[in-house]
């Protein structure tokens, strides 16, 4: 209860020295409250825990399940908001609670898993090659497609700007996707950095603190 009355005195302090973040933020709250009336109510496959702040557009389609935890906020960015693509019903997406999402793509066939304060930049999270193969397309794809897989991310892990996970990869908690790399079937242990494109060998990320300069 302390926690509760702290925090409040907390926001009456921020809204009397900011007027405008107050509003901005009043304003995502009630924006947020309404997509969760909408899709907890209206839908059948997606549930938004309270409170949820969007600061951006929500996009949430298709037949799959989706769920998103409590105190999580959306924000702009290049690519606005969060979409949200689920192109079968069996198809699954897990955020947990108190995740940063900012100009988040999600495209699932199978399941995405998403930990606990996981913040996003501009970021494509997709679980298979193709979001929609037809074999009636006019060019041929002779070789077998890949089937999709999983994609496991953990607690408190980082996407940074134009990173990209596709197919089967589990990212490990405390974890940085620095920007611009892509991971396909790739494991990145707990508090390592991915780099590169494709991503072929992750730092840990205690290692380079040593490094002069950095802290």
């Amino acid at each position: 209860m302390q926690m509760f009355y702290r925090k409040a005195l907390n926001n009456i302090k921020i809204s009397i020295q900011d007027p405008l973040y107050f509003f901005q933020s009043l304003t995502a709250f009630l924006r947020g409250f309404l997509y969760i009336i909408y899709y907890n109510f209206f839908t059948r496959n997606v549930k938004i825990g309270f409170p949820f702040k969007a600061y951006a557009p929500v996009r949430i389609i298709g037949p799959g399940s989706v769920s998103i935890g409590k105190d999580c906020s959306v924000y702009k960015n290049v690519f606005r908001g969060l979409t949200i693509v689920t192109s079968s019903c069996d198809a699954v997406v897990n955020i947990g609670r108190k995740c940063a999402l900012g100009g988040l793509t999600i495209r699932c066939s199978k399941r995405v898993e998403i930990g606990d304060c996981v913040m996003t930049a501009t970021s494509l999270i997709q679980d298979s090659f193709f979001v929609n193969y037809d074999k009636t397309m006019s060019i041929p794809i002779n070789k077998p497609i890949p089937e999709p897989k999983e994609i496991s991310i953990g607690n408190n892990v980082w996407l940074s700007m134009g990173s990209i996970l596709l197919r089967g990869c589990n990212i490990g908690s405390d974890s940085v996707i620095s920007a611009g790399s892509w991971c396909f079937d790739a494991t990145i242990k707990d508090y390592f950095l991915a780099i590169g494109n494709p991503v072929k060998k992750a730092l840990p990320i205690e290692k380079l603190q040593r490094l002069k300069g950095i802290s």
